[in-house]
């Protein structure tokens, strides 16, 4: 997966992550293995755009 490109939610299934249940942000977060992807919906809601991936460890700080 690559910053700034957009994906459906079935791409994002098939990448085999897994959404992590998050407050306060208005990011989707999803975690696969050590990594933590950031996405947010775009305009048309159906599509969703990767803007940061980071270390899992990074997250739980």
């Amino acid at each position: 997966m690559k910053i700034n490109e957009l994906y459906n939610q079935k791409d994002i299934n098939n990448e085999g992550l897994v959404e992590y249940p998050v407050r306060d942000i208005k990011a989707k977060v999803y975690i696969n293995g050590t990594k933590v992807f950031f996405f947010e919906l775009v305009n048309n809601q159906q599509c969703y755009r990767l803007y940061s991936i980071i270390n899992k460890r990074s997250l739980f700080l």
